[in-house]
């Protein structure tokens, strides 16, 4: 197989490590898979350039090492590329980022050094991709406070240890306590429904429920957008909902707002607002509109079955 590897360089998980090591081993997986090309280490600028160079190639597979914003600027290419009538060519993850949830869902080894063997010889799969206005998510898009926490994220970025996380607590603390309410309608298939919140997500088919704060989708092609509100009143609410959250029964919630649909539209009386998809903060116009792109990204996954003798 002929690959373009890109990794960015700044990546949380890449920190502190020298090119060398982290190009070096990557390469001898390559070489051992049998597979052409060879990692090119990029960041800020260059890793557009790194990655259009990457799509101008010959290679059958583009794979991308980074965060949330990495893997999505690199689905936007092939995502452009397939509308423009070109080959349709799988786009494989190497997570980096912090929490790396595409990669969990997909059953990707959480390790550079892990994930590329199991996508050299994994399969490929067809997902679905969340659309707001003319941005693209394939996780999640959070309208209100979640901005904010994106903004606190990347002013910690370089701080380590403990001191990172109750930063971030407390800004998430902060956001409830302070935070602008969101006065919304959403249009779920046509059906209004009027709420007031400090956040709202929707995410790139629904959630499922689970143990911990991360959980995983049940799905990741089933043409749904889930979408969820907190409706939170009281500092009570915010500690039950956030013990509910650990338990895996958040769904469950009196504060919890929860519902699928095909097409969402937020209505809002302001102009504009500021929305996270995965990670990456953007000033959108209102109302926001969402709907699914089915099946749109393929993308490489290790396989979960051992090949049968031809």
């Amino acid at each position: 197989m002929r690959v373009a590897l890109v990794l960015n360089g700044a990546a949380g998980a890449l920190l502190g490590r020298t090119p060398e090591a982290i190009a070096a081993p990557l390469d001898r997986i390559l070489a051992a898979a049998g597979a052409e090309g060879r990692v090119t280490l990029a960041e800020g600028p260059a890793l557009c350039r790194a990655l259009d160079a990457a799509m101008a190639s010959d290679a059958e597979a583009i794979l991308v090492g980074g965060g949330d914003g990495t893997i999505i600027a690199a689905a936007e290419r092939l995502l452009a590329e397939g509308r423009g009538g070109g080959p349709t060519r799988p786009l494989g993850i190497l997570p980096l980022g912090t929490a790396n949830l595409l990669a969990r869902d997909l059953g990707i080894p959480l390790t550079p050094e892990a994930a590329l063997p199991a996508l050299l010889s994994g399969t490929t799969r067809r997902i679905d991709v969340g659309l707001v206005n003319d941005r693209i998510f394939l996780n999640s898009s959070l309208p209100g406070i979640a901005s904010r926490m994106v903004l606190q994220r990347e002013r910690l970025r370089h701080t380590r240890g403990p001191l990172k996380w109750l930063r971030l607590v407390r800004a998430f603390f902060r956001g409830f306590d302070r935070g602008p309410r969101l006065h919304v309608v959403l249009q779920a298939d046509g059906q209004p429904v009027r709420l007031v919140t400090r956040t709202l997500a929707i995410s790139n088919n629904p959630l499922a429920e689970g143990f911990a704060a991360i959980h995983r989708r049940a799905g990741l092609e089933d043409g749904l957008l889930g979408v969820y509100a907190a409706r939170i009143r009281r500092r009570w609410d915010l500690w039950r909902l956030i013990a509910r959250i650990v338990a895996g029964t958040w769904q469950h919630d009196p504060a919890t707002e929860a519902l699928a649909a095909r097409r969402v539209n937020v209505i809002t009386r302001r102009a504009r607002l500021w929305v996270a998809n995965d990670g990456e903060n953007h000033l959108l116009a209102t109302p926001l509109r969402y709907r699914i792109l089915p099946r749109a990204l393929t993308v490489l996954v290790p396989r979960t079955e051992p090949e049968k003798p031809a």
